[in-house]
Parts: structure tokens; C-alpha cells; sequence
């Protein structure tokens, strides 16, 4: 997943710390222990915190190109979960709505054609296909344009990595509560 700081995120958008820091206020954030208290947000919430004009002034590929991963590439946090569905109802753009729905489709047809498509990886195709907006290479290509990933290679080792029961259930509760919303 591909992370910004206060710092990082003030450069690319063109905004003073004070101003990143109060936009970002409300994202969650990664602080790892060598990081000496430094708050590293994640992409996909960040851009979502961007004015339009700064969004049509080329803020999104500066952040983007700005921005660096903590940890391993593949794996996500099922957390991440309601991040994935904000950012994918977020996209401004049809272009980068249209270059999701390809990332999507590829997933699918990348998993169901892997030797490690299994029945629990079936059962948790679609909060997996969620989640793999926030992989650091798709969130790259979806926002940008640039550098389409190998998503015959990356697919079934990222199915692998995230399938796990909390995401399974992050995902069911997720659907449950739209559930409630709707029937309100």
C-alpha cells in the first residue's frame, strides 16, 4: 500500500504542513516503531482529502509519485476494507473509474485462472477484489494512467496474502450495515 506524509503530502498538493495536517486529521494512520512517531497515511484516503482545483492542477500523480510503501507490498490490513470501497465511489475521474473496473476484471479472471483459486479464495473473491484497489501498484495505475501492473502475476499471490477470515468478516459486516442503511 502506498503511503504520504504531512510532509510529503504538503509538497505534492501545494499546501502548507498546517493545512495537510488539518486535512488529514481524520485518516487513519500507520506509526511505525522506527519512525520515531511519524504519521504515514495511506494513498487512497489522502487523494480523497484533495480540492478539485488541486486535483485538476496535477495533485493526484504528485502525490502518488511522492508517496512510498511501509512493510510488505502485498499484504493489507482487512481494516482497509472501508478505505478500498471510499476510494473506488470516490474517483473523480471516468477515466480512472473505467482503469478500475479493468484492474477488477483482471483480478477476477487472474485468480479463477491460478492453480492457488481454491474454494476459501472463491468464498472471498469479492472483498479481495475490494480490497486490491489499495495494492500499491493498482492504486498507482487507477489514480495515473501509469504503469499497468501485471495482475496475472500479482492477483492470486495478493488473494493469497489477504484471505483471512477478519477480512471475510470486515467485509460481511460492511455489507451488512448498507443493509440497515438502506432498509432505513
Amino acid at each position: 500500500m502506498l503511503y504520504t506524509t504531512i510532509e510529503s503530502y504538503a509538497q505534492a498538493v501545494g499546501v502548507c504542513d498546517d493545512t495537510a495536517g488539518r486535512r488529514l486529521r481524520n485518516v487513519a494512520y500507520r506509526s511505525p516503531s522506527r519512525a520515531s512517531g511519524r504519521r504515514f497515511y495511506p494513498v487512497g484516503a489522502a487523494v480523497m482529502t484533495l480540492k478539485q482545483r488541486e486535483i485538476d492542477a496535477g495533485a493526484i500523480p504528485a502525490l502518488v509519485d511522492s508517496a512510498g510503501i511501509l512493510g510488505t507490498a502485498l499484504y493489507i490490513e482487512a481494516e482497509m476494507l472501508p478505505t478500498a470501497i471510499d476510494l473506488a465511489e470516490w474517483l473523480p475521474r471516468e477515466a480512472m473509474r473505467a482503469r478500475l473496473r479493468e484492474m477488477h476484471a483482471a483480478f477476477v479472471g487472474a485468480v479463477a485462472s491460478s492453480p492457488l483459486c481454491t474454494p476459501t479464495v472463491v468464498r472471498a473473491l469479492e472483498p479481495l477484489k475490494t480490497l486490491f484497489v489499495l495494492n500499491k501498484d493498482v492504486t498507482s495505475y487507477v489514480l495515473t494512467g501509469d504503469g499497468r501492473p501485471d495482475v496475472a502475476d500479482l492477483a492470486p499471490a495478493f488473494a493469497v496474502s489477504n484471505n483471512d477470515a477478519v477480512l471475510e468478516r470486515q467485509y460481511a459486516a460492511l455489507n451488512a450495515n448498507d443493509a440497515m442503511m438502506e432498509a432505513a
